[in-house]
């Protein structure tokens, strides 16, 4: 049985068809969102090293005998 182009998928084709949208959509989603925390944590790293090298500026200096 053949189908037609423009005729539109039904059954078990149209459930494997929306399984593959619904897998392409959640890869793309967890793709962005491994982008996303990279960003952040490179972010986050580079913050806490701005505040450690701030905070490493004001000790107190060692007195010298």
């Amino acid at each position: 049985m053949s189908q037609e182009t423009n005729e539109p998928l039904r059954g078990e084709a149209a459930y494997r068809a929306a399984k593959q949208r619904v897998e392409k959509a959640n890869e793309a989603a967890y793709a962005r969102g491994r982008e996303e925390r990279a960003a952040d944590a490179a972010e986050a790293a580079t913050r806490r090293r701005q505040t450690e090298r701030q905070g490493m500026k004001n000790l107190p200096k060692q007195p010298h005998h």
